[in-house]
């Protein structure tokens, strides 16, 4: 098998099956941090080429947090009112250090959202303990992923 057609075998496991939205978001928010952390782990931000994988990288960590902004304002949310509050909040914070991140690209700012996306994403997918069979998540090999559900590949460290 190709090396193309093997990556994506591997995309399409990993993508969530509809019906659970914790979940689903949970892997966004993991996917937008992975690939943000692909480009800093193994990209130079020197270079134009990469500089530009950032970008998109970000573009899409954005366009996440606008869903999720979006579902604090539309629609029936069953979040208590200072938690929907908090949510923007971070969402403002999120959308304001993206930007400064796409103007002056480095490591260090890029991980704070790396680490913000997968604390939020490691909250929706609450403790492992909580799960029943019947909600234990099948969207990919168990083998193939860490402990926060990232590729083994991609690991920055603190």
């Amino acid at each position: 098998m190709s090396t193309d057609k093997a990556v994506e075998k591997y995309e399409i496991q990993r993508v969530p099956k509809p019906g659970n939205p914790s979940r689903n978001e949970a892997w966004a928010l993991i996917e937008a941090a992975r690939r943000i952390a692909a480009v800093i782990q193994y990209g130079d931000l020197n270079k134009a080429e990469d500089r530009e994988k950032l970008r998109v990288a970000l573009r899409l960590n954005l366009r996440v947090w606008t869903i999720i902004q979006a579902e604090q304002l539309v629609g029936e949310n069953q979040l208590p009112a200072p938690i929907r509050q908090n949510i923007l909040t971070l969402c403002k914070f999120i959308d304001q250090h993206t930007i400064s991140v796409m103007s002056h690209p480095s490591p260090e700012r890029a991980v704070t959202l790396i680490d913000i996306n997968r604390n939020i994403a490691s909250g929706l997918l609450g403790n492992p303990e909580d799960d029943t069979p019947a909600e234990t998540d099948t969207t990919g090999p168990s083998d193939s992923s860490n402990d926060d559900g990232l590729h083994p590949s991609i690991k920055l460290e603190a």
